[in-house]
């Protein structure tokens, strides 16, 4: 199986604001035009009738004031923020930041400022926090960085990539490592392995039926940081680009592409897991069967087709892949934590065929 690995440009998250403006619009009335007496003319000549102008058509149900949402204000992004977070930031996180760090800190900040309303909040929660960071307790300084730690990595798992550059300085340091390595193992690389393998699962069986919660995430750390050292080095690479790589997959290029592409990986991620997982077997089953067909049907020819005819082919009604549905047993909600010790979790997560590209061609 090729190789795959995205390299598509970086999600961010916009702040959106709207200013909603209630103008009261008066409406315009017709005055009839004054009648003069009719001149005497014989025969009496009777006057013409004249229609009012138009009126305006009325507002339906105009805003009230009160309903004015107002204009989201900004805070003001000064040169003494950009100076003291990333030293509170590296305290904060007991992470002793270099200063080209701190200054692509702050250059990134002043980069996305305007359009990141979640980095915008961190940094100011963090600025907030400055007396307890500096004068509280080693456990209070504990509790906050867990907090905030905790915050961008659920900010991450949202699709937010300041958020996960903001916490890779955290699980950069040593101390934080789940294992040893070349990269070594982080622990946003194994929550985003629960969140990609329940991406796959759920894909797979057509509806959603696993949920990457807690538990899975605590046992995928477990699984993946006890195999670690056996890990081929090919796979701990493709594992710590993992977290920014399935983000743009997932929130890009998933989308972007056709249902050809879609319903090919579909099958790939069945292929890998359904030994592993047997709520989604029969689905990969049917969906291998309805390709194998289509690809044998000489009067389509599939593999001398484009990407949008081969969209049409998979549009078009198929009664046994249908009526295979139907038959199929309503799937219950999965545990995936029942499954993740008898997996191989890195090769399902972070090896072929899960690594993708732009470029990549699937037959």
């Amino acid at each position: 199986m090729k190789s795959m690995v995205i390299n598509r440009g970086a999600i961010s998250i916009l702040c959106a604001t709207s200013l909603a403006l209630s103008l009261a619009i008066p409406a315009i009335t017709s005055t009839p035009p004054n009648r003069t007496a009719p001149v005497k003319v014989i025969p009496k000549a009777t006057p013409a009738k004249v229609n009012p102008p138009a009126t305006s058509a009325p507002v339906a149900n105009p805003p009230s004031p009160t309903s004015i949402v107002p204009l989201v204000a900004v805070p003001t992004l000064t040169p003494q923020i950009l100076k003291n977070f990333p030293i509170l930031y590296g305290q904060l996180l007991e992470v002793k930041l270099t200063p080209k760090q701190q200054q692509k800190i702050g250059q990134r900040i002043n980069r996305d400022w305007m359009t990141n309303l979640g980095l915008r909040s961190n940094v100011m929660q963090t600025l907030a926090m400055e007396p307890q960071i500096l004068r509280g307790t080693p456990a209070v300084r504990t509790q906050l960085q867990a907090k905030l730690v905790g915050e961008l990595r659920q900010a991450v798992l949202a699709g937010d990539i300041d958020a996960l550059w903001l916490v890779s300085f955290f699980d950069a340091a040593p101390k934080n490592w789940l294992a040893k390595g070349q990269p070594p193992l982080t622990r946003m690389t194994t929550d985003m392995s629960a969140e990609a393998l329940c991406f796959m699962v759920n894909e797979v069986a057509g509806r959603q039926i696993a949920t990457p919660d807690s538990n899975l995430r605590n046992s995928m750390a477990i699984k993946i940081a006890n195999e670690y050292a056996n890990i081929p080095p090919n796979v701990k690479e493709e594992l710590a680009r993992l977290p920014a790589n399935w983000l743009r997959f997932r929130d890009g290029e998933w989308s972007q592409r056709g249902e050809d592409f879609r319903e090919q990986m579909r099958i790939h991620w069945g292929r890998n897991l359904e030994a592993y997982i047997p709520e989604i077997q029969q689905m990969s089953k049917l969906r291998a069967e309805r390709l194998a067909r289509l690809k044998a049907d000489a009067t389509a020819p599939w593999d001398r087709m484009n990407s949008l005819q081969r969209q049409a082919v998979l549009q078009k009604p198929d009664l046994a892949f249908q009526n295979g549905v139907r038959l199929m047993a309503q799937v219950k909600p999965v545990q995936l934590t029942r499954y993740v010790d008898r997996m191989q979790v890195a090769n399902a997560v972070g090896n072929s065929p899960t690594r993708y590209s732009v470029r990549l061609k699937v037959k």
